[in-house]
C-alpha cells in the first residue's frame, strides 16, 4: 500500500499524494524495452540467369518477373520458369513494369518514355489432342475447357461460327482444364475422352456445354446414350487410367502456360485477350496476314 508522508496532510497533501500514484503507474505501464525475434533465412529456389541482371522487377500482378540484362530484357514466371526474351539495346537505364505483358523503359539521355508491349508466343504440345476443322490449317486455336464452367459454355457457340467463317485456315484444338471447384468437370472430360475412342468425342462436347448446369453422372450417362455410344464400351473406357493421364497432362501443361481459370484461349501460341467473334477474327487475319509476308 503506498504511504503519503506525512507533510502531504491536508487537501494539498491529498492532492500531491494522488498525482504521485498516477506518475507512478505511468512509469509501470511504460514499455521495459521492444521485443525482438530472431529471423532465420533460406534458400528454396534459384534460378541460373543467361547474363548479369542489372535489375529484376515483379509484375504488378506477381504472375512473373522481368530482368534487365546488357541489351536484352528477359521474361521470367514467378516460378522461376525463362518465357522469353526481347532485344531492348544497351540504352536502357531501367524499367518499371506495368502488367505481366507491358513494361516501361528508361532510356539514357532520352526526355520521353518508352511504353513497350511483350506478345509472348506459346509453344503449346497439341499431339493427341482433339482437334475440330481443318487438320493442315495453319491457324491453330488451343482452348482450354471445363465442362461444368459457364464462360466455357458461353463461348462454344462463338467457336463454331469462328471455325464456320474460317474453313480452310482455322482448326481448333482442345484441352481439358477441369477446376476443382466444378464436382463433375473432370467425369465430363473423362466420359469426352472416352466417348472420342468410338470417334464422338465432339459430339459428347457440343451435349456437355449444352446442359454444362445439369451435370451429374445420371446426366453424363444419358447424353453418351443419346449420342448413340456403346454404353458397355464407354464405362470400360472411363476406368483407363491412360484417360485420366491425359486430362493431368493438359492440366499440367496449362498450369506452365501460366492458365489459372477458364475458358482460356490461344491462338497460334499467342494468348487471346478478346474473346468476342471480332476478336477472334482479327487475331486470325493478323496471324494470316503474317504468312503471306
Amino acid at each position: 500500500m503506498l504511504a503519503v508522508h506525512p507533510r502531504f496532510e491536508g487537501k494539498e497533501g491529498f492532492m500531491s499524494s494522488r498525482m504521485l500514484l498516477l506518475l507512478l503507474l505511468l512509469l509501470l505501464c511504460l514499455p521495459v524495452g521492444a521485443v525482438r525475434a530472431e529471423v532465420e533465412g533460406r534458400t528454396v529456389r534459384t534460378v541460373d540467369l543467361p547474363e548479369t541482371a542489372r535489375q529484376v522487377v515483379i509484375s504488378p500482378g506477381g504472375r512473373s518477373y522481368f530482368v534487365l540484362g546488357a541489351e536484352k530484357l528477359y521474361l521470367y514466371s514467378i516460378d522461376g520458369r525463362q518465357i522469353g526474351s526481347v532485344e531492348i539495346g544497351s540504352d536502357v537505364v531501367g524499367i518499371t513494369p506495368q502488367s505481366d505483358g507491358l513494361v516501361l523503359l528508361h532510356r539514357k539521355g532520352k526526355q520521353r518514355l518508352e511504353y513497350l508491349s511483350l506478345d509472348v508466343i506459346q509453344q503449346i504440345d497439341t499431339t493427341d489432342s482433339p482437334v475440330r476443322g481443318n487438320l493442315d490449317a495453319p491457324v491453330t486455336i488451343v482452348v482450354f475447357d471445363d465442362f461444368q464452367c459457364p464462360y466455357c459454355a458461353r463461348l462454344a457457340p462463338t467457336l463454331k461460327k469462328v471455325l464456320a467463317n474460317n474453313p480452310q485456315n482455322v482448326r481448333m484444338v482442345l484441352k481439358n482444364f477441369p477446376l476443382s471447384m466444378h464436382r463433375y468437370a473432370r467425369a465430363a472430360a473423362v466420359a469426352a475422352e472416352a466417348a472420342g475412342r468410338q470417334g464422338k468425342f465432339w459430339e459428347m462436347h457440343d451435349q456437355l456445354f449444352a446442359n454444362y448446369n445439369q451435370l451429374n453422372e445420371q446426366k453424363i450417362d444419358d447424353l453418351a446414350r443419346q449420342i448413340g455410344l456403346d454404353m458397355k464400351r464407354f464405362n470400360e473406357d472411363r476406368k483407363d487410367a491412360a484417360i485420366q493421364a491425359a486430362i493431368s497432362r493438359d492440366q499440367e501443361q496449362g498450369s506452365a502456360l501460366g492458365v489459372r481459370g477458364t475458358p482460356t484461349v490461344f491462338i497460334n501460341g499467342r494468348l487471346l485477350r478478346d474473346r468476342s467473334e471480332r476478336g477472334f477474327q482479327q487475331v486470325i487475319d493478323a496471324e494470316l496476314a503474317k504468312l503471306k509476308k
